[in-house]
């Protein structure tokens, strides 16, 4: 959980951009199941699509072995008119880091990484500031290096094809933020260090160590590094606002996002994999419960992140849950431990709040109370419960 100076910095008054014209209420409710939750989902999704604030979305919600809803609305590709579905591919962005995290701890029970090693055992080029920096800072966001992403000098780098070595060029002489385990900061850079990791201790390229030991396995046949030049049946185009219309998203080199955020996947992959991920099929049980348990700072403070994984509470339901952005792309994937509900909502539209949509229909499905039911375009104030605001945070875009 939060401390509390990292609470307080979230103002629990909010002014935000929601888009439909239903009146706001915050009265709890039953829980919604069936074709009850399904015309809210509908009429939320179309709601945002018919607003003209967004291309598509694609969404999917399963309670333990019942599937209620795998479904996509809106336009996939607006310039050819091509239809979402629940099949299309996404670029899905942080949701990446739980596929790196999970690579991490499969190498870890092969005996390949300690986690409590230093990075620079395994990356022996990099300075010596990485010493002090262990894998374990680098999954939970501890390790003070700089995220590139966040750097003046990336962001005219960022249609470059960069190796390797010429984007770890850009932070790794820079200051660190902090000393290792003495804060928790959002960072990308630890991630393209984990996937560079991964590359030397397994002898395989981050892609094919997915293909190989992670999507082939668990027939994820949709899922796939978010190269440009394959064709991929199915691919969603991505798209932003601009001046209030939606325009083609900026240009980012895929290469450069690597193990942080360069996946590609689909509705239906998505909820295998996090049924697969905590069911042993992927991991141990043992290692999945490190990558769900909380990190600690070295003041013994909760960060609530895991490895690759936001760890949290939504109105007394635990969960594991973590958001992407990137060019064109908002996405969201959220599990609810005691009502073992999944949540998938991928969006092509980088300005759409996948997070934002995922709740509301968690909220709807748990009993919750719901501050906005569907979105509008007017900016509304609003009160936003302290738990929101905490996963809104844990969901912090890639890019």
């Amino acid at each position: 959980m939060l401390d509390h100076t990292a609470r307080t910095s979230l103002t629990t008054a909010f002014v935000i951009t929601v888009m439909c014209t239903l009146a706001t209420q915050a009265s709890a409710q039953d829980p919604l199941w069936g074709g009850d939750l399904v015309g809210r989902i509908d009429s939320l999704a179309l709601a945002s699509i018919e607003g003209g604030s967004v291309a598509a979305l694609s969404i999917g919600v399963k309670r333990g072995g019942d599937l209620l809803l795998t479904k996509g609305y809106g336009l996939a590709d607006i310039e050819n008119s091509v239809s979402a579905t629940a099949e299309t591919v996404y670029r899905i962005g942080s949701i990446t880091k739980q596929f790196t995290a999970a690579a991490v701890m499969q190498l870890v029970e092969a005996g390949k990484i300690d986690i409590d090693a230093s990075m620079t055992e395994y990356l022996p080029d990099y300075p010596a500031a990485g010493q002090d920096v262990t894998i374990r800072h680098l999954l939970t966001h501890t390790s003070g290096i700089k995220s590139y992403t966040g750097l003046a000098s990336w962001a005219p780098k960022k249609t470059l094809d960069l190796s390797d070595e010429e984007l770890v060029d850009l932070f790794k002489d820079e200051p660190v933020d902090f000393a290792p385990g003495e804060r928790f900061l959002y960072n990308n850079s630890g991630f393209y260090l984990l996937g560079m990791i991964i590359e030397a201790v397994s002898g395989e390229s981050y892609r094919d160590y997915l293909d190989a030991h992670v999507f082939g396995p668990l027939g994820m046949s949709r899922s796939l590094y978010c190269d440009e030049r394959p064709i991929v049946p199915g691919r969603a185009e991505g798209y932003e606002q601009d001046g209030g219309e939606l325009v083609n998203a900026e240009y980012l080199s895929m290469n450069q996002p690597g193990a942080a955020g360069a996946l590609c996947s689909t509705v239906p992959d998505l909820l295998l994999w996090t049924s697969a991920l905590r069911s042993g099929r992927v991991v141990s049980g043992a290692s999945y419960g490190q990558m769900t348990i909380s990190g600690t700072l070295n003041s013994g403070d909760d960060t609530g992140y895991g490895f690759g994984l936001g760890v949290g509470d939504l109105g007394g339901n635990s969960s594991v849950a973590h958001g992407g952005g990137i060019n064109g792309f908002s996405t969201m994937m959220a599990h609810y431990m005691e009502s073992d509900l999944d949540i998938v909502v991928l969006s092509n539209t980088a300005s759409e709040d996948a997070g934002r949509v995922a709740q509301t229909i968690a909220r709807w499905a748990l009993g919750l109370e719901v501050a906005v039911e569907i979105p509008t375009t007017e900016q509304v104030p609003i009160e936003v419960a302290e738990d929101i605001l905490e996963t809104w945070r844990r969901s912090a875009p890639t890019h």
